[in-house]
């Protein structure tokens, strides 16, 4: 794949997720109280994202750049995103807003970074 083609996947995919993560994030603090549908949806990305085993490209893109930023402050990325998945589930905001909202930033920064190579900054 030319460097054109994979800066613009990159940015497709972040982008993507990162507009779940956004809009997820909002909804936590507009209203506390989230749907158990996009709850789901969160649980299940986080969760493909931390799965080994997962061989969809984009998850395997995905789980690497966040373990990538994730490297510097934690040694076990899985049980990182199982912090996020456990949090979510038991409803606790304080707990979870904040890893949802360092996991948009790395896939905004990500976002960012194709965006600029793309249009050749």
């Amino acid at each position: 794949m030319s460097s054109i083609g994979l800066n613009t996947n990159t940015f497709r995919i972040t982008g993507k997720y990162l507009d779940l993560l956004n809009d997820f994030v909002v909804r936590v603090r507009i209203n506390e109280d989230i749907e158990d549908g996009q709850k789901g949806q969160l649980i299940e990305f986080i969760a493909k994202l931390k799965d080994e085993n997962n061989a969809q490209p984009q998850f395997q893109l995905l789980s690497n750049i966040v373990e990538r930023e994730l490297r510097p402050t934690t040694k076990d990325f899985g049980n990182y995103l199982q912090l996020v998945i456990n949090d979510i589930e038991s409803g606790n905001v304080g707990g979870y807003l904040p890893k949802i909202e360092f996991l948009a930033d790395i896939l905004d920064t990500e976002n960012s970074q194709a965006l600029s190579k793309i249009i050749g900054e």
